[in-house]
């Protein structure tokens, strides 16, 4: 089966937008086939593409529950096209409390910050991230952060920020590690997940 596996992997990096693909074991007894991609589809559009693309090469019972599929940016794309919120700088210290984050993103000519305390830097950048952007959007604010971490898709380094809202809407965001600080990439992986929706809760135009 590793043998097949190995092929099956191989197909799906032929696929012009999948970066990485990897086959392990889900921990139940079954595998999870887990992607990364970098197409402007869906990402239930991208399961179907991966899901009949393995089952037409010979694996018949994949399923979509079976495909885990994380999406980024083209290296290339313009930093612009983030969204309208952008790092204006941060810091990260450690006191008696834990780390305390200061994050100041900027919108237009404005800056906004935010400050948070927390058993990690991780999630004290995200906290403030958060923070910054609630002072952003003044009384319509009520994001929250529900979780930050840092993992590995198919071997590529992620940092994962899980924004709430009010309305009980779940977004999530994503940013490559690479040779940034992780805390850097934290508040990009933040504003991956709100500056999709920010437009929609300042009222702008897409």
């Amino acid at each position: 089966m590793t043998t097949e596996f190995a092929t099956y992997r191989e197909i799906l990096e032929r696929v012009p937008h999948v970066r990485r693909a990897e086959i392990v074991e889900d921990g139940l007894g079954g595998f999870r086939v887990q992607v990364v991609s970098q197409s402007l589809q869906s990402p239930r559009h991208v399961v179907r593409e991966i899901v009949s693309l393995l089952r037409m090469s010979g694996w018949h019972d994949i399923a979509p529950e079976n495909v885990v599929v994380v999406q980024i940016q083209q290296e290339d794309e313009p930093r612009t096209n983030w969204g309208r919120l952008q790092i204006a700088g941060f810091a990260v210290t450690y006191g008696d409390s834990g780390y305390e984050a200061n994050c100041r993103l900027s919108h237009g000519q404005k800056l906004y910050e935010g400050l948070a305390v927390a058993p990690s830097s991780l999630e004290a950048v995200a906290r403030a991230t958060v923070a910054a952007v609630n002072e952003t959007l003044g009384q319509v604010s009520g994001l929250y952060l529900i979780e930050a971490r840092h993992l590995s898709i198919a071997g590529v380094p992620l940092i994962l920020a899980v924004v709430g809202d009010r309305d009980g809407d779940v977004m999530a965001g994503n940013a490559i590690h690479r040779d940034a600080p992780p805390e850097e990439v934290m508040i990009r992986a933040v504003l991956d997940a709100i500056n999709r929706r920010f437009v929609v809760y300042t009222g702008q135009k897409v």
